[in-house]
């Protein structure tokens, strides 16, 4: 279970959407499902590793959640005005809960800091 929480989930869906872009795989039916799971997961499982608090884990967690919302904020503007296609539903919603994941979990994060701190006094 330690591995998967630690997991980057951010750039994990970031990934998967952009393979599937460079690929040009239709998604529908089981790939649609299996993104919604991914989605899921990546917000239960990030929530999950923003509540494991550390000096070292806080400061990973920061770059990880800036460098995430650079990416998905640059792929979300390239589908947008580079594609004939534009934004799809499935890239939209991957992306805004990568947006939203990367900002609830320093909250989080910082939120269990304090409680630590509090408990610990």
């Amino acid at each position: 279970m330690g591995f998967i929480t630690a997991l980057p989930w951010n750039f994990v869906i970031i990934i998967a959407l952009i393979a599937l872009h460079e690929m040009a795989i239709p998604i529908e039916g089981v790939i649609e499902q299996t993104l919604f799971v991914l989605y899921l997961g990546a917000l239960i499982f990030g929530f999950i590793n923003s509540s494991n608090i550390s000096p070292n884990n806080f400061t990973l967690l920061i770059i990880r959640s800036t460098t995430s919302v650079a990416v998905a904020s640059g792929f979300s503007s390239y589908l947008w005005w580079g594609t004939e296609n534009g934004l799809s539903f499935i890239y939209a919603i991957g992306l805004a809960i990568v947006m939203i994941n990367s900002i609830i979990s320093p909250i989080n994060s910082f939120k269990t800091a304090l409680r630590d701190f509090h408990t610990a006094e």
